[in-house]
């Protein structure tokens, strides 16, 4: 079968290969090639894959393309090794987890998880819902029955409610092609080395248990430890950097305050808004570029609301949220924001500084990462001894046994130009609360 693109002809059995900074030589098929080609997945290489990490560390412009490209790799490696064993049924199989490897972040808003709360919160809709939208309502769609391949098999692997739970876990688990390329990659270009894992032990050592789930062998225990402690680092490090987060946050108020005063294509409020979007094709404009030219338009225009118009400045020119307070601490449970003390203690000192401060120049971020997890269906399995597997949190030897179950992230910023003020009223405050 042929399949025309630009003027020439690719047959399904040619392969393009493309050059990695992290995995080296990238092979694609013709079917991936012409799904990377299109205007949405292009549209890729102006998301930044960490937001606004390279506030904190300048290295860190890499984007959600080369991330897609890496994680299609390292499913086909994979792929192609269980079914070389038997556990995947047909190269078909291999070709469509890869593509939805390729396929499974395109649907990330500009500066992905700065602005993506905004929307999950007002309008329940998140990056992987815009995938699945993307993939069944634009020339993608037309690409993969073209070439004999179910957009709708390929969302529900994205989306981890495939009929087949290890592909499901190929791409959603703890253990994940997705886990494995962006902490390699976020540690090579953020300078973390701490984050850097053996991903090629880690490869060669996964297995499929008597269960059908993925698991790895006892000889591989030591790089699927390191691995968690890799991801702890980095949470820490770079994903929950203090800084890092202050900058995301800021972005995300302005995003929101363009959302309340403005209107255009380009910022949509409603999922109809997304649909009409990917419907015209201006959502391959929807990026960072695109965002940031906005903003840098209304920074320029004199009859810009002055609140919007202070925060974009202090993202411009880096005089962003910095931390007052930070209560963040390791935890084995979940966060509960309405019973937590620290929490309520934030909320009170945001308050009383709200009598002599805009809100606007304050913000309270509060999260629950999760950094080991004790479900079946997501913590990796070892195999010891060549017999029956065990979830990973049961083994005593384990370091991962130890690690902490949650980062609680409680943090009071306030912007730059009045950070010392209010600084100034806390010190007080707490001088007389004692």
């Amino acid at each position: 079968m042929l399949y025309k693109r630009k003027n020439r002809l690719l047959s399904k059995a040619g392969v393009k290969k493309v050059y990695d900074e992290v995995h080296g030589y990238i092979d694609l098929t013709d079917v991936e090639l012409q799904v990377v080609d299109t205007p949405y997945f292009q549209r890729l290489r102006f998301i930044k894959q960490l937001a606004a990490a390279w506030y904190v560390y300048p290295g860190a412009t890499h984007t959600r393309f080369s991330h897609s490209l890496g994680v299609a790799h390292l499913m086909g490696l994979i792929a192609e090794n269980f079914a070389a064993q038997g556990y995947i049924h047909s190269h078909e199989d291999v070709q469509i987890l890869r593509l939805a490897a390729l396929l499974h972040d395109i649907g990330h808003t500009p500066f992905s998880h700065a602005i993506e709360p905004m929307y999950r919160n007002a309008i329940g809709i998140g990056h992987e819902e815009i995938s699945r939208l993307i993939i069944l309502n634009s020339s993608i769609r037309d690409i993969l029955n073209y070439f004999g391949y179910d957009p709708k098999t390929i969302t529900a692997i994205i989306e981890g409610r495939y009929k087949e739970p290890l592909y499901n876990q190929l791409l959603s688990s703890d253990i994940d092609v997705d886990r494995m390329d962006y902490l390699i990659r976020d540690a090579l270009h953020t300078g973390v080395t701490y984050g850097i894992i053996d991903l090629h032990r880690i490869v060669s050592t996964l297995v499929i248990d008597g269960d059908g789930n993925l698991a790895i062998l006892d000889k591989g225990i030591d790089a699927l430890e390191n691995f968690y402690l890799a991801r702890l680092h980095m949470y820490r490090a770079v994903y929950y950097h203090k800084t890092v987060v202050g900058y995301e946050t800021l972005l995300g108020r302005i995003y929101e305050m363009l959302c309340q005063y403005y209107s255009d294509a380009l910022l949509p409020k409603s999922v109809n808004d997304i649909k009409k979007l990917i419907a015209d094709g201006d959502i391959a404009l929807w990026h960072d570029d695109w965002l940031m030219g906005y903003i840098i338009n209304l920074y320029r225009n004199a009859s810009t609301q002055q609140k919007l118009k202070e925060l974009i400045e202090a993202f411009l020119f880096r005089k962003g949220y910095k931390v007052l307070l930070d209560m963040s601490k390791f935890g084995d449970h979940p966060l509960d924001i309405e019973e937590d003390k620290d929490v309520e203690y934030l909320k009170t000192i945001a308050k009383d500084l709200e009598r002599n401060l805009s809100s606007h120049e304050l913000a309270l971020f509060i999260d629950d990462i999760r950094i080991v997890e004790e479900d079946p269906h997501v913590t990796p399995k070892v195999i010891l001894g060549g017999k029956q597997s065990t979830m990973l949190t049961n083994i005593e030897s384990s370091v991962v046994l130890r690690l902490p179950r949650r980062y609680h992230v409680k943090r009071l910023y306030a912007l730059s130009k009045v950070w010392e003020k209010a600084l100034d009223t806390i010190q007080d405050k707490v001088r007389l609360d004692a």
